[in-house]
């Protein structure tokens, strides 16, 4: 970047100098894009009753919740000490917009992705062989 400035001669504007964002970088907004998108389209046959979309809502909900796990780890691998990502939560400043996003990001997941797929499979979940039921009797002699 120094030997950049150097060339610089009289003013500066701020798009004078290109400057290279990481690929780790430019993975973040596109993940967060694909996150947003299928619950969109989620929320389509949920909210506004549109059956042409009827048969993605599931593997949409899905989709969104796998790319909501990982939308955050191109931005953990950029950090020099991605360990340190933790304090947002443990010591949060509200000053701070990169903690207060966590916060949102951590309620969205929970809140919006975790329940809403835990209330529409939950008739799976339940009607699901446990071990004690995927037995029937056999191995109790």
């Amino acid at each position: 970047m120094e030997t950049v400035l150097q060339q610089v001669q009289g003013f500066m504007y701020p798009n004078e100098i290109e400057l290279q964002w990481s690929i780790l970088i430019v993975l973040y907004p596109f993940i967060t894009g694909l996150v947003a998108g299928a619950f969109i389209l989620a929320s389509l046959e949920k909210v506004f009753r549109v059956e042409a979309v009827k048969p993605t809502y599931r593997l949409a909900l899905l989709t969104a919740l796998a790319f909501l796990l990982v939308a955050p780890l191109p931005l953990q691998l950029h950090l020099g000490h991605p360990e340190r990502s933790l304090e947002m939560y443990l010591t949060p400043h509200t000053s701070s917009a990169m903690a207060m996003f966590g916060f949102v990001y951590l309620w969205y997941l929970m809140v919006v992705l975790v329940l809403e797929i835990w209330l529409d499979y939950r008739e799976e979940i339940v009607l699901r062989p446990g071990p004690a039921r995927a037995c029937s009797g056999c191995c109790t002699g």
